[in-house]
């Protein structure tokens, strides 16, 4: 896959996700803002990556429940040789059967540090 933009649903909720204090929360933002997608799970579901290189010190930041279900996402870093800690993606955790094809609007959203 060739890298493109955010599409505007991806963009609010990576700025939802970033919006909770954590570690390094002002570089995370800094990349954010030239965040491209990379990469989406193969199984129709709508993670997506920021990087390639994905595992390579992977660390969850920031978790995010759907209201009213028990679904979720969360926001991972990876650690990359050269820049260090850099925005990973955005990873779908759901139990439903069906997944849905875009992430949930961020007001549907339960955002808190990992």
């Amino acid at each position: 896959m060739n890298s493109r933009p955010l599409t505007p649903r991806e963009r609010a909720v990576l700025e939802a996700l970033l919006a909770v204090d954590i570690r390094n929360a002002e570089v995370l933002r800094q990349q954010a803002m030239e965040a491209v997608v990379v990469g989406m799970c193969g199984c129709g579901c709508p993670s997506i990556d920021f990087q390639s290189g994905r595992g390579n010190g992977m660390e969850i930041r920031v978790n995010a429940g759907v209201r009213g279900s028990h679904d979720g996402l969360f926001l991972y870093t990876i650690e990359d040789p050269q820049q260090g800690e850099v925005l990973g993606g955005i990873e779908w955790v759901g139990v439903e059967l069906t997944g849905p094809d875009e992430l949930p609007e961020p007001e549907f959203l339960n955002v808190e540090p990992a």
